[in-house]
């Protein structure tokens, strides 16, 4: 199944529903179509909510530039919700190098309701 998404403004934030199986591509689009919605909303949070199919450990490491190439920055607070358990291991190592590369301002998180707590939270808070 090809990665398939959709975006919507939910208050103060942009929520990205995302299911399938990425490759860079469309990973890129969406990531550029995502801070699109931002730029648009003129926000900064992000909630995302995905169901992803296995992918290579190499896969994680190709989100610095793809991130890089969307204007993703530590500006933008994403709050990344995997629910395929298999492939939550690699949603934290993404977690890891884009914190450690300064691209992002992101936690993954095991369930919605924590995630939105933690985007309305303060961005100096935890």
């Amino acid at each position: 199944m090809a990665l398939d998404y959709s975006i919507t403004q939910n208050k103060s934030y942009v929520e990205v529903h995302v299911r399938g199986q990425g490759d860079y591509l469309s990973t890129d689009k969406m990531w550029k179509d995502v801070v699109a919605a931002c730029q648009e909303n003129n926000c900064r949070s992000i909630l995302g909510i995905a169901n992803i199919s296995v992918r290579s450990t190499e896969h994680a490491y190709d989100h610095a530039p793809i991130f890089e190439a969307a204007g993703l920055s530590s500006e933008y607070r994403i709050a990344w919700v995997e629910r395929n358990q298999d492939v939550a291991d690699q949603a934290r190592l993404v977690e890891a190098i884009l914190r450690n590369r300064g691209l992002a301002n992101g936690r993954v998180f095991d369930d919605v309701a924590e995630a939105k707590r933690w985007l309305a939270e303060e961005p100096g808070g935890r």
